[in-house]
């Protein structure tokens, strides 16, 4: 429940802080699980096959009962531009996560990589977009 409470407010202060831009939520990584007490440390670098920790808070309560997590690799050698999905899933959030999500994955590859967090009503705009690396 403090968990909640927490979360709550740092959606808030995202949303007061942000003014009249484009709402966006945001996405933060981290080498250990999400907690209270971790959440706001975000993690840039991750070694090939650490699991990598996010946590997607979303610019205000999401209306959808589903988001999509696509992770794509930045490079030289894929077409369309340069980015190679590697990673997408579906979740289903439960009413109590409508304004958060939080789960992790594991890379092998090195590499610079962008997770981006989709509404499930609009895959060309998405909700939070963030980057990290696998060194």
């Amino acid at each position: 429940m403090k968990i909640f409470k927490y979360i709550f407010v740092l959606v808030f202060t995202v949303i007061i802080t942000t003014g009249c831009t484009y709402e966006r939520g945001l996405i933060l990584f981290n080498t250990q699980p999400i907690t209270v007490d971790n959440a706001l440390y975000d993690s840039k670098t991750f070694i090939p096959g650490q699991r990598v920790y996010y946590l997607f808070i979303a610019p205000k309560k999401m209306k959808n009962e589903f988001i999509r997590v696509q992770v794509f690799k930045m490079t030289d050698k894929a077409p369309w531009g340069g980015n190679e999905v590697v990673r997408t899933k579906d979740y289903r959030l439960m009413k109590d996560e409508r304004y958060y999500h939080t789960n992790y994955f594991t890379l092998y590859e090195n590499g610079r990589y962008v997770m981006q967090v989709f509404a499930h009503d609009d895959f060309q705009h998405p909700l939070a977009i963030n980057d990290f690396y696998i060194h």
